[in-house]
């Protein structure tokens, strides 16, 4: 059950700090259960409430510095870069009457600390401001973050780039990258051996290589996807999924069919940006479309 409050609580997590395998999220071999690892508020935002301790001077005004009006489009209009992304605008205005999205996206910019107590930098809270301002529409959005401050805050900054009036959140750590791993001290050692965990995941998502180290891609992907759809009838118009790279990357690799270009092995550049990710989109009719959206000017670093 929800509950309501009237100020952000800034992460006063009490929550140890969190020595991550890559340079993101990293999470053991058996996460838990959805129940086991979720929590959920609903919080006003600054215009309803006052500011939050902590939050930038100027997120009040976020939603009203877009002069862009939301204008609908047709599927057909979304077009995609070299790399396979398309705008992430595009993609939530192409959304039908009959359709409901969640986007599955990469934090925004942080700093240097990975553990889960690490803050986005100050380009890192503008860039999830402008995604919001990006989605901004008809649609009251909710969002689910993992059990990090740089999600949290991403999620939070992109509702306030929206102008929405309050902050309907869920934490769930089971969307990290522990997900996919089968053994992670194979992962490590593998991470080690190759220069990194980048590639092992790139690879892994594309080629199958470090199989032993993690689940069935296809069957851990499709059981990830249906969580996500969950029940028609009930899910959220819009949903977005704050999480990690290490996470998204396999995600989007496989809702593309491996059109996406994230192949690190090949291009050190191609790995998954800040506010990059997958938006899945399913009707009523059971029927589903996917893109590979970013939410800066590229969706590689």
């Amino acid at each position: 059950m929800k509950k309501s409050v009237s100020l952000l609580p800034i992460m006063a997590l009490s929550v140890a700090f969190l020595a991550a395998c890559s340079d993101d999220s990293s999470s053991g071999s058996n996460p838990t259960t959805p129940d086991q690892a979720s929590s959920s508020s609903e919080i006003l935002l600054p215009g309803s409430s006052d500011i939050a301790p902590g939050s930038s001077s100027d997120m009040a005004a976020a939603s009203s510095s877009s002069e862009d009006v939301y204008q609908p489009i047709d599927p057909s209009a979304i077009t995609l870069d070299e790399d396979g992304f398309a705008d992430i605008k595009a993609v939530y205005r192409s959304l039908q009457a009959n359709e409901k999205a969640v986007f599955v996206i990469r934090h925004a910019e942080r700093d240097m600390y990975v553990t889960r107590q690490g803050e986005l930098t100050e380009d890192g809270e503008e860039q999830a401001l402008e995604v919001g301002r990006k989605l901004v529409g008809p649609d009251e959005f909710t969002f689910t973050h993992t059990d990090y401050v740089r999600t949290y805050k991403t999620c939070y900054n992109i509702a306030v780039g929206r102008g929405q009036a309050t902050f309907p959140n869920d934490t769930n750590d089971i969307f990290t990258d522990g997900w996919y791993k089968s053994d992670s001290s194979l992962f490590v050692q593998y991470s080690s051996e190759t220069g990194g965990t980048h590639s092992v995941i790139s690879r892994w998502a594309y080629n199958g290589d470090f199989a032993d180290a993690f689940y069935d891609f296809n069957e851990k992907n499709a059981e990830m996807v249906n969580m996500l759809i969950g029940d028609f009838a009930s899910a959220s118009r819009v949903r977005v999924l704050c999480s990690h790279d290490n996470f998204v990357l396999p995600l989007t690799v496989y809702m593309t069919n491996k059109a996406v270009n994230l192949r690190v092995f090949e291009n050190p550049k191609k790995w998954l940006n800040f506010v990059a990710g997958v938006a899945i989109i399913k009707n009523d009719a059971g029927e589903q479309r996917a893109y590979a959206v970013k939410g800066l000017e590229s969706g590689v670093q």
